[in-house]
C-alpha cells in the first residue's frame, strides 16, 4: 500500500500552498480539519494555531492527533527609497537563514515575490564582517524605488512567507 495517494498528494499541495503565518493559521487548520474529518469525531482548537482532532472524545480512551499549523513568516517593516524592502520577525523567525531565501509577500493584488539579501561581499568591511541581522538583511522585489514596490501592493504591515516546498516533494 502506498502512503501517499492522489487524495493525501492533494491534501498536501493545498495545505503547503496556503499562508499560515504565525496569527492567521485559521486558513490552514480549515484545510487540514476537512482532510482529517472523516477520521475523527470531534475538533478542538485554540488562540496558538494548534488544531486538534479527537477519536474517541467521550470514552476513558482517546485518540488525539494535533497539528500546528503556523508557518515561518515575516512582516514589512519599511521601504526605502531605493526599493528595499527591510522586515521584522513574525514569531520565531531566523535571521541569520533569511540570506538567498526566496520569498512570498502577501499583498491585496496577490502575491508579490521577492529574495531575501544583505550587503554584497564586495561592499562589506572584511576586518568587521558581520553575520547577518535584523538591520542589514532586506528584500528585493526587482523594484527600482519605493513607489514601484508601493505601485505592487507592498506596503509596512504586509506578511511575508516562504514559498511552499510541495514541488519538490512530488519529483521524488
Amino acid at each position: 500500500m502506498k502512503i501517499l495517494n492522489s487524495k493525501s498528494l492533494k491534501f498536501l499541495e493545498e495545505y503547503l500552498n496556503n499562508a499560515a503565518p504565525t496569527g492567521y493559521e485559521s486558513d490552514g487548520q480549515k484545510i487540514w480539519m476537512k482532510y482529517l474529518k472523516p477520521y475523527v469525531d470531534e475538533f478542538i482548537t485554540d488562540n496558538y494555531g494548534t488544531a486538534v482532532g479527537v477519536i474517541n472524545p467521550d470514552k476513558k480512551f482517546k485518540v488525539v492527533i494535533e497539528g500546528h499549523s503556523d508557518e515561518i513568516s515575516w512582516y514589512v517593516n519599511y521601504i526605502t527609497d531605493n526599493g528595499l524592502i527591510y522586515v521584522i520577525r513574525n514569531g520565531g523567525s531566523d535571521h541569520q537563514i533569511a540570506p538567498s531565501k526566496w520569498v512570498n509577500i502577501h499583498t491585496k493584488k496577490g502575491i508579490v515575490k521577492g529574495v531575501f539579501g544583505w550587503p554584497a561581499i564586495h561592499v562589506r568591511d572584511h576586518a568587521k564582517e558581520a553575520p547577518p541581522k535584523l538591520d542589514n538583511i532586506f528584500i528585493d522585489i526587482g523594484a527600482k524605488d519605493k513607489k514601484e514596490v508601493e505601485k505592487m501592493g507592498v506596503h509596512v504591515g504586509c506578511v511575508i512567507t516562504y514559498p511552499d516546498s510541495f514541488h519538490i516533494l512530488n519529483k521524488r
